[in-house]
């Protein structure tokens, strides 16, 4: 991996020029991927606009919406690497419905006490699913993007390592 181009190491971060071909190396484990690719879609906004959701969440999603930039990565994957995503997914979906199952099955209890704990078990429940299912099957994260270059974090040290230092 010596001449690929636009691609380099910054720390723990993998640089990339918008539009660079990543090697067929798995991203996350750096085994061979085998031809296979991942089509991953960044985005980013600064940090500083979270402020606006003490003003409200609703103005935060329209403005990072807006403001936020994107690029695309087709980045090698294996097989063990999409299978695991997949099954992130599928346990953050199943999570998920049980919790609303429960949110909405807790109206058919009597008792307050029982309608209390399914409502709680269930948001409780559907928020794992989502934020773990997330979590769980995203590949790389991305810290900044410019107009010309991508910083992403997620990415296995040894293949890492097998980049040039970021010089810029």
């Amino acid at each position: 991996m010596s001449n690929v181009e636009g691609l380099w190491r910054s720390g723990n971060l993998l640089v990339m020029r918008k539009g660079a071909e990543f090697p067929d190396r798995c991203i996350k484990t750096n085994q061979p991927a085998d031809g296979k690719r991942f089509k991953a879609m960044l985005y980013w906004h600064h940090p500083a606009y979270y402020i606006l959701i003490l003003a409200s969440l609703l103005i935060y999603v329209i403005v990072a919406l807006i403001v936020r930039k994107h690029a695309i990565a087709y980045v090698g994957v294996t097989e063990d690497v999409l299978r695991q995503r997949k099954q992130a997914i599928l346990w953050g979906w199943g999570i998920g419905i049980a919790g609303v199952v429960l949110f909405f099955g807790a109206f058919s209890f009597e008792s307050d006490t029982a309608i209390q704990t399914s409502l709680l078990l269930g948001l409780v429940l559907m928020l794992v699913g989502l934020i773990g299912g997330i979590i769980k099957a995203t590949l790389v994260g991305v810290t900044r993007i410019e107009d010309e270059y991508v910083w992403i974090r997620g990415v296995n040290e040894a293949y890492l390592d097998l980049l040039p230092e970021w010089q810029g």
